[in-house]
């Protein structure tokens, strides 16, 4: 009797946890519709005005350049994603497999250049490489003579070849984040196995490593492709100077040329989404995830392998990709943003701070652009922050998918246990599925789907700042998600389990105990969102407009104008508020932990 009574009484206390914790997955599950719903209606809206048959017959015809188009952006995007996955890589197994890096800042120096703006590199790579008045152009001509009859040249960034350097150059930081997270997950003993039997460091990566974390390879450079399809920024500068024309900048002319052509750029989204897909059912095809020769567990290390004379070659590398991408284009912008007009020669006399005063007080397009970016990526960053956030804290923690929840019902009757892991993996997978999905959709396809779905009647947002905010919303998610992930998997689950022997409430157990702890984590993905929302061009130069100025399209109209100093003025503006934040939360965390410690 005994027996049969104590048998019972953890199946009763599991039921009558489950009923504790529902109101809380119910919270999360209108959440995650709601996310869901921004995500795939606007895609569903798109492509119903597509099939609907009213803009599918009169363009597929009338414009036979659109095939060049589609060459052009095979060409860019297939040469640049794989220079970058080769130097990703690269940089990648050099400085999480050998002493070739360097120490401290070394993770963090290939992935600089995501807290310049796109547009900001893509201006600075202009100062420096244009063919006429470029910076390094002018000095070669100055100490070499190399093109100094012709006035122009050697190098010329208005070319394929400058395109495809300048994509590629913007990829590698993309690259990077995949193929180091793998490594780090990769057992290291595989690899001392080969080089006991006398391979060498190259001989090991090229006969070990990389085959063993191919998977992380493939979803790199799909990652890259993807990527690639969507920048805007980059082809729209350079590739209009090389008359090179690719299918986001063919979609931003069809919307913004008078008249427009809303049609055709639906088709050209349309199949923008269809090549997405492809790519992904290309991935699950010839690399699906668990074919790979990942060894053992999480945090192997072992000693770095040892370069000798090489380290100074790799450091070299590591030196000229940060100098390249993110050093002197800011140099070069801060040189034209104090000349009055942008020539050869730099008018030492003659520089002037009156750029930075114009962009920041007189000009009202600049200084309304500013404070619209402002407020939508403060808006954005907290939005996603707080979703991201209370998502992840559930069903890694809290819900039927997190390890407190999993072990809690384990401890309940022993016919459910079977049942509460399959349920708690798929909410947990549907979350991580949902969350992630925006990573795949390029940012020119969310502009035109948004002016699809929230254009028209009930929600009539076009022409304001809230269509913009949306789509920032969609865009963003993904990293603000990757940063709370990251910050909840690190918490271990005796801290819930104690909270819920000790009967507290869910919400008591987030806001005192979990909410602490992944608030540097969430601190970290706000900056990052906002930098990104701040200065984000794509989607902005299709929603925006005269009424709702942002940053993006400004400094597209200011290019435009050929207004280059206010426009690298503005530039730096926007780099300098983005670079206050980062190292205002670098502070914030390395205060923390010093209170910790």
């Amino acid at each position: 009797m005994q027996s049969s009574q104590a048998s019972q009484e953890p199946a009763a206390v599991g039921r009558h946890e489950i009923r504790r914790w529902n109101g809380l997955g119910i919270v999360a599950g209108i959440v995650l519709a709601g996310v869901a719903f921004l995500i795939v209606y606007p895609m569903l809206r798109m492509a119903g005005a597509v099939m609907g048959g009213e803009s599918i017959a009169p363009h597929f015809g009338i414009d036979p350049s659109i095939w060049q188009v589609f060459w052009n952006t095979f060409v860019v995007v297939g040469g640049s994603s794989l220079i970058a996955l080769a130097f990703g890589t690269a940089l990648a197994l050099i400085n999480e497999r050998t002493d070739g890096g360097f120490r401290g800042v070394g993770n963090f120096m290939p992935i600089a250049p995501l807290m310049l703006p796109s547009i900001t590199g893509v201006l600075g790579w202009v100062v420096l490489f244009d063919p006429r008045v470029g910076l390094v152009n002018v000095a070669l001509r100055s100490i070499f003579g190399w093109g100094a009859v012709s006035g122009e040249g050697p190098l010329n960034i208005y070319t394929m070849s400058g395109l495809i350097f300048a994509m590629s150059i913007h990829m590698v930081p993309t690259i990077y984040l995949v193929v180091s997270a793998a490594l780090r997950n990769l057992d290291p003993s595989i690899e001392e196995a080969s080089r006991t039997f006398g391979s060498g460091p190259l001989g090991t990566a090229l006969r070990v490593t990389v085959p063993a974390i191919r998977p992380a390879l493939f979803e790199a450079w799909l990652l890259a492709i993807i990527s690639g399809i969507s920048i805007f920024a980059v082809p729209v500068i350079i590739g209009t100077g090389a008359q090179i024309e690719v299918i986001s900048v063919r979609i931003w002319r069809y919307l913004t040329a008078y008249p427009s052509n809303q049609s055709a750029a639906l088709v050209l989204a349309l199949a923008m989404l269809l090549m997405v897909i492809g790519l992904r059912y290309a991935k699950r095809f010839f690399a699906p995830a668990g074919r790979h020769a990942v060894v053992g567990g999480r945090g192997v290390r072992s000693a770095p392998t040892q370069l000798g004379r090489l380290r100074h070659v790799t450091r070299a590398i590591i030196v000229f990709y940060i100098a390249l991408a993110l050093v002197l284009p800011l140099l070069a912008l801060m040189v034209v943003s104090v000349e009055h007009f942008w020539t050869a020669h730099i008018p030492w006399r003659h520089l002037t701070f009156d750029n930075y005063v114009n962009v920041a007080t007189r000009n009202p397009a600049t200084s309304r652009a500013l404070i619209n970016s402002l407020l939508l990526a403060g808006l954005s960053a907290t939005i996603t922050t707080i979703v991201a956030g209370f998502l992840m804290i559930y069903v890694h923690q809290l819900g039927p998918a997190g390890r407190g929840g999993k072990r809690s019902r384990e401890q309940a009757a022993g016919s459910g246990r079977k049942r509460s892991r399959e349920w708690g993996g798929r909410v947990r997978g549907m979350v991580d599925f949902v969350t992630t999905l925006p990573t795949t959709i390029p940012h020119s396809l969310i502009g035109v789907a948004f002016i699809v779905a929230f254009s028209a009647a009930p929600f009539d947002l076009y022409g304001t700042i809230w269509i913009v905010l949306l789509a920032l919303l969609v865009m963003d998610l993904p990293y603000a998600a990757a940063s709370a992930r990251a910050a909840t998997d690190a918490i271990g689950h005796e801290l819930t389990e104690a909270s819920r022997i000790f009967r507290a409430t869910p919400a008591g157990t987030m806001r005192r105990i979990l909410l602490p702890l992944v608030l540097p984590g969430l601190a970290t993905g706000w900056v990052l969102v906002f930098v990104r929302a701040f200065g984000e061009v794509t989607a902005s130069a299709i929603l925006s407009g005269t009424s709702n100025p942002v940053v993006g399209a400004v400094l597209l109209d200011l290019w435009r104008q050929g207004s280059f100093p206010m426009m690298t003025a503005f530039a730096l503006i926007i780099w300098f508020i983005g670079s206050l934040l980062v190292l205002a939360m670098l502070w914030f965390n390395n205060r923390r932990l010093a209170k910790v410690k």
